[in-house]
């Protein structure tokens, strides 16, 4: 029997790369290969900007030229909510697929494909979507109803929807008994998981509590939360527990509490601001990293300097910076005054300086911290010749000589 070969692209976010990864795992199931000889691409695509969607042509564009006798497949967010994508792309001949339904993707590309094989393997990887890293994504719900002015993912994934407690349960022990040593929980919106089922004590806390009790766990990291969704309860579970990460991203997005509400984001600057430095102060060596949109519509001088101002204050462990850029379906984009393109490549310049130093400040507390006793790392694959490359529970990576690494803790 022909072997039918694939590959399988993803851009975007950590629910994007799972996607990619557990359509992976399907095709494999299914009978198809995963071969660098294909005989259709797949390409996993994002839309949350105009960048983004470029970042998509580029792509396809490239593997179009790569693999020129291969069938493509376009996926994703941007076919989700660009009717013209095949338009534009300016080929009858792509198979145009938009998020979720993966089985039915695998059964229409077999039928595609004249594929009849179909395996169910009893090993537990079956159950796993399948990453070359030492640490497991792990999405534990899709969706989002929050509807902030400038993001697109409701359009593109639709209202929120948390998988089972028994489905991730499974996974995630198959995923410690296959030796990854940290299981990352994503989600478009983690805290508020749980919140589409019945039974109501079931949270992100309850889901926490649930996988500590799996017997091989390395340890746990949550992806992103909103501040308004880190309770008290979460603050006490990670503060005790010791498998699960002093790491927090919590996008702030704006320090000028006019701009968040322009954003419909649902808190205050100043809310943010108290409820970062109560978790500070519970769990004095967390680190807490963040997201800030600079140049978004009706953005003064003033604003910009609010926000910049709050995070001096916060001293957060990293800012991902990123400039305004809405898609042209989301309520942003037909706000007025928008901000010229040299202020905001001004104000990202600011902002990411200000990260830079606060990265090293935060990072040198750590190592001072651990100067005398050992921290516990996760082995990673490194690009530095001699050296081991580890990812601290802390969200940022160290470079050891094989002297230096005998005296920490590799999970």
């Amino acid at each position: 029997m022909k072997h039918i070969n694939f590959q399988v692209h993803s851009l975007g976010c950590k629910v994007n790369q799972y996607d990619g990864a557990d359509l992976q795992r399907r095709l494999v199931s299914a009978g198809f290969h995963n071969n660098s000889q294909p005989d259709f691409v797949i390409i996993n695509t994002c839309s949350v900007t105009k960048k983004a969607i470029l970042k998509d042509r580029q792509l396809i564009t490239k593997l179009k030229h790569k693999y020129p006798l291969a069938r493509l497949v376009v996926m994703g967010c941007w076919p989700q909510t660009d009717r013209n994508v095949k338009e534009g792309l300016g080929d009858d001949n792509i198979i145009l697929w938009g998020v979720g339904n993966l089985e039915g993707l695998v059964e229409k590309l077999k039928m595609e494909f004249e594929l009849a094989f179909s395996c169910c393997s009893s090993d537990i990887n079956n159950v796993l979507a399948p990453t070359d890293r030492s640490r497991y994504f792990l999405k534990i719900s899709d969706g989002c109803d929050q509807f902030c002015s400038y993001c697109i993912i409701p359009h593109a994934r639709g209202r929120m929807k948390s998988r089972t407690l028994i489905s991730l349960t499974r996974e995630a022990e198959a995923a410690s008994l296959a030796g990854y040593r940290e299981i990352i929980l994503s989600g478009i919106h983690l805290g508020r998981y749980g919140e589409d089922f019945k039974n109501s004590k079931i949270n992100l806390t309850y889901l926490l509590e649930k996988l500590l009790k799996i017997k091989e766990l390395g340890r746990l990291r949550l992806s992103s939360i909103e501040i308004n969704e880190v309770t008290d309860d979460l603050i006490k579970l990670i503060a005790k527990e010791s498998r699960i990460c002093k790491h927090l991203h919590i996008s702030l997005q704006s320090g000028s509490t006019k701009i968040l509400h322009l954003m419909n984001r649902p808190y205050t600057a100043s809310y943010y601001k108290n409820r970062v430095l109560k978790i500070k102060r519970e769990i004095p060596d967390i680190a807490i990293s963040t997201d800030i949109i600079v140049g978004f519509p009706q953005e003064s001088e003033e604003y910009f300097l609010d926000t910049y101002n709050l995070a001096q204050d916060i001293a957060f462990s990293k800012i991902h910076v990123f400039p305004f850029s809405a898609h042209e379906i989301t309520a942003a984009y037909r706000l007025a005054d928008k901000v010229s393109g040299v202020i905001i490549k001004q104000r990202a310049k600011k902002l990411r300086e200000l990260s830079l130093c606060q990265e090293k400040d935060y990072q040198d507390f750590i190592l001072k911290m651990y100067k005398n006793k050992p921290l516990n790392l996760i082995k990673e694959k490194s690009d530095k010749s001699g050296f081991i490359r580890a990812k601290t529970e802390y969200g940022f990576d160290i470079y050891l000589n094989k002297l230096e690494a005998k005296r920490h803790i590799f999970l």
